[in-house]
């Protein structure tokens, strides 16, 4: 796609709608052609393509709209239910679905997604997946079964009470658009309508959803298609086809994929409404049919499968994993072996035991010696336990292990060598003790006693998938207008967003929790006592080449820290000061741009209630992101 700055993406925008206001509806190519001055057809189709307008529709025959052209001045009814009169929201599927580009948050009526939209008025669960949430006591006069209309007038969606004034057939124009057994989307089926014939909703007629009934057509999830239609295959083609896209999947590991997640998927809908044995339900499902998920044995459609399905963490969904997992690993083919053990390891490291996720990855790598994943579980494991020659083996079996970020990571952690000692020769620490039986083949033990190695164990971990929407969604905070490739540059031990996600997200409690059982022993009491550490605002007072002195303007207290911080004296950050057994250091370091933005961000660390979101936009305010040095 081709690169416009902001300003020009805005101007393409607001050109590209006026141009299908004024020539109607128009395909890629016809629409490019009218706006050359921003550039070649091709550049612009590019861009057009991707355009994100609220007043932009998709027509069945490919071609773009501008809504407002089309939908102003006409009016969908919708027939009341109970629920909706209790809680003045409207179900938005299907009788609704053309018109709620114009339910936006600066209006009377809005358009919200149900689930929130019920939360926030009490009200039941409703059947949409959007809802249109009118002004409370809206429906007070209103009974079961009324008949009500939502107009577009001026751009803005209206509420009135009406009647039926016209009953019009569909059936002739709808066989026109779909093919026997074609779907479409709902709304743009009812805009293809609308610009073939301009009269129809003109005055209210029946719910959509009735009408379509009447020319046998029904619908489902937003989409229509003739009565009879199997909505279920066609989701499940639609699905499978995305994630052997996504994936780079095969079309078989791609079903096995999605057959193992639906089937997860069932067992925590029984596990929720009834209680019952998963380790049962698990071998009954898994024996039934052994051979259903081979193509579970490439490592891809095994990453597939957890990140569809058990990304976000939950104690029920990690139960479910580890008995489909565990069983797959004992009856299934030989072959799906290293994915089934390395499913399994994931669901007990989540729930808490982490050396049976060990001995699973050990399993893994037997049933299959070069499986990736597991390998690189099993390095990640090696450098928690602060050995890294192992994790550096490991990563070199897997192809491409080398551009991990573990691996540039333990680089400044491998032993260091001295070849001018023997084995027999007396170390080079000081110790008295013998090289072979002291530092040969071991890390700096000051290394690993300064923090530094801890610090990024712990940022490693947060890169989990079950931490993937606190990380990223802090560090699209702080780091907005990024491309993909600087937002991950910049997310990689940079920057504040990262540390806050660890300690005021929470995810270092879980990182201590889950890994203290291979940390080292010293290593554990360090981390616990960076739990109770919190962000400050420090003025830095004097810089030398032993350290830096930097007055906390919270507490007043002055602390020293042992590895270099941008900026000279005067200047003002805000970091985390963590306490080493050799000494302090900062991380997550951001230069405050002006004293009231220290001002701010010191009131909101000060927070009883301390939001991690409102602090990473107050530190985003800062002139300089700096690279802390650890």
């Amino acid at each position: 796609m081709t690169d416009f700055d902001d300003d020009a993406a805005g101007s393409i925008a607001s050109a590209a709608l006026a141009v299908l206001r004024e020539q109607g509806p128009l395909s890629l190519e016809e629409w490019a052609t009218h706006l050359e001055e921003y550039g070649t057809a091709t550049e612009l189709a590019d861009v057009l393509e991707y355009l994100s307008e609220p007043m932009l529709g998709y027509l069945p025959n490919g071609k773009y709209v501008a809504l407002d052209t089309v939908l102003e001045g006409l009016v969908f009814t919708h027939r009341l239910s109970e629920v909706e009169i209790a809680s003045d929201i409207l179900d938005a599927s299907p009788d609704l679905e053309p018109i709620l580009a114009f339910g936006d948050d600066d209006g009377a009526i809005r358009v919200a997604l149900a689930e929130e939209a019920a939360s926030e008025r009490g009200a039941a669960p409703f059947r949409s997946r959007r809802v249109v949430v009118l002004p409370a006591g809206t429906l007070g006069e209103c009974a079961d079964g009324d008949l009500v209309g939502l107009a577009v007038e001026d751009g803005t969606l209206a509420f009135r009470l009406v009647e039926i004034e016209d009953e019009p057939d569909l059936a002739p124009a709808l066989g026109e658009l779909f093919e026997e057994d074609g779907v479409e989307a709902l709304d743009s089926v009812c805009w293809q309508l609308l610009i073939e014939d301009p009269s129809l909703f003109t005055v209210p007629v029946a719910p959509l959803g009735e009408i379509f009934e009447v020319a046998g057509y029904e619908h489902e999830r937003e989409l229509l298609a003739r009565r009879g239609f199997d909505f279920d295959a066609y989701d499940l083609q639609i699905r499978t086809a995305l994630v052997a896209s996504t994936y780079d999947l095969t079309h078989d590991e791609a079903v096995s994929a999605v057959a193992f997640v639906d089937l997860a998927d069932r067992g925590y809908t029984d596990a929720v409404i009834a209680d019952f044995d998963i380790a049962d339900w698990a071998h009954r499902h898994v024996s039934a049919a052994p051979d259903s998920f081979v193509s579970l044995a490439d490592p891809g459609a095994a990453v597939a499968v957890f990140d569809l399905g058990f990304r976000n963490q939950d104690p029920v969904t990690d139960a479910i994993l580890e008995a489909l997992a565990s069983e797959l690993a004992e009856r299934g083919p030989r072959s799906v072996r290293a994915a089934a053990h390395w499913l399994a390891g994931k669901a007990v490291d989540r729930l808490g035991r982490v050396l049976e996720a060990e001995a699973h990855y050990e399993k893994a790598v037997l049933a299959e010696s070069g499986w990736g994943p597991a390998l690189f579980e099993l390095a990640q494991f090696a450098s928690d336990r602060g050995d890294a020659t192992r994790a550096l083996s490991l990563l070199g079996r897997i192809d491409g292990g080398t551009e991990e970020n573990l691996y540039a990571v333990l680089q400044d952690f491998v032993p260091s060598d001295h070849p001018e000692l023997g084995r027999n020769d007396k170390c080079w620490c000081g110790s008295g003790r013998k090289y072979k039986v002291c530092h040969l083949g071991k890390a700096d033990e000051s290394v690993k006693a300064d923090g530094r190695w801890l610090y990024k164990k712990a940022c490693l971990f947060a890169f989990a998938s079950e931490f993937v929407d606190i990380v990223t969604g802090l560090d699209d905070l702080e780091n907005e207008n990024l491309s993909e490739d600087e937002l991950i540059a910049a997310t990689i031990f940079d920057g504040s967003a990262l540390d806050v996600a660890l300690f005021e997200g929470g995810i270092f409690a879980e990182f201590l929790a889950r890994r203290s059982e291979l940390l080292p022993e010293a290593e554990v009491v360090t981390a616990a006592q960076w739990l109770g550490i919190r962000r400050s605002v420090y003025e830095v007072i004097e810089t030398s080449d032993t350290g830096v002195v930097l007055l906390d303007r919270g507490s007043k207290e002055t602390v020293t820290v042992a590895h270099s911080v941008e900026g000279k004296p005067s200047d003002v950050i805000s970091a985390r000061v963590l306490t080493a057994p050799t000494g302090a250091f900062a991380v997550g370091v951001v230069v405050m741009a002006t004293e009231s933005q220290a001002a701010r961000v010191l009131e909101v660390l000060a927070s009883e209630d301390l939001e991690a979101e409102e602090l990473v936009r107050e530190l985003r305010g800062g002139a300089d992101h700096s690279t802390d040095d650890r």
